[in-house]
């Protein structure tokens, strides 16, 4: 599950790999222009205000209906959008959605942003208060997640997003899953793939300019 899904791009390589993927999305201006993804999964993609009570559900062809829960839950470029007063909801709703031993997967901007006057960013914190608000929400961080991802993820630093850094969460540390030891030849690829020299070498052989999901 995906919350501030924007154009569905993540949601999408996730469901095309197999996964029950959702996205979810404050805003409606995608879902009415049919935009990105919204256009091709629209039965994947839901307008929903993450900071106010909400259930996922799912009902088979009797009509019967379940709530859903999600091994992996990610928000990239939302939580510093939400004001502090909404936080404990938007937690409370991710633990409610999260499977014990889950994966709750994070960017976060430190960075004030202001477009036309407009403050966009509400929370502006160090990464320290957020691992003390996020514990105090019923999640622990796992740091030794940010060593196996290695900077790969759909939002980050190597995304033009100067200075934002990740937190991988979850609900049960006993019950996570332990990341898997990575090579040297590894750590080394993945400091090259979506580097700006890569992605210069890339346009210029390919005239590939790669979008954010």
């Amino acid at each position: 599950m995906d919350m501030g899904c924007s154009g569905g791009g993540w949601v999408k390589q996730a469901h095309d790999s197999g996964w029950l993927a959702i996205g979810l999305e404050g805003s409606d201006y995608s879902q009415k222009t049919r935009r990105a993804e919204w256009a091709v999964i629209p039965e994947r993609l839901f307008t929903c205000d993450v900071t106010k009570p909400f259930q996922v559900g799912s009902e088979d062809g009797a009509g019967r209906s379940e709530n859903l829960t999600f091994s992996l839950i990610t928000s990239w470029e939302l939580i510093e959008h939400i004001a502090e007063p909404d936080l404990p909801q938007l937690f409370l709703n991710a633990r409610n959605h999260l499977e014990k031993g889950g994966l709750f997967i994070m960017s976060v901007s430190p960075n004030e942003e202001y477009i036309e006057g407009v403050r966009l960013h509400q929370t502006v914190r160090p990464m320290d208060w957020w691992i003390r608000t996020v514990e105090a929400n019923g999640f622990r961080h796992l740091p030794e997640f940010l060593n196996y991802f290695n900077g790969h993820y759909v939002r980050g630093p190597k995304y033009d997003a100067p200075g934002s850094f990740h937190l991988v969460l979850t609900n049960d540390v006993e019950a996570a899953p332990k990341p898997p030891r990575i090579s040297w030849k590894q750590r080394m690829l993945d400091g090259w793939l979506e580097s700006k020299p890569q992605q210069i070498l890339r346009l210029v052989l390919l005239g590939d300019v790669r979008g954010y999901p």
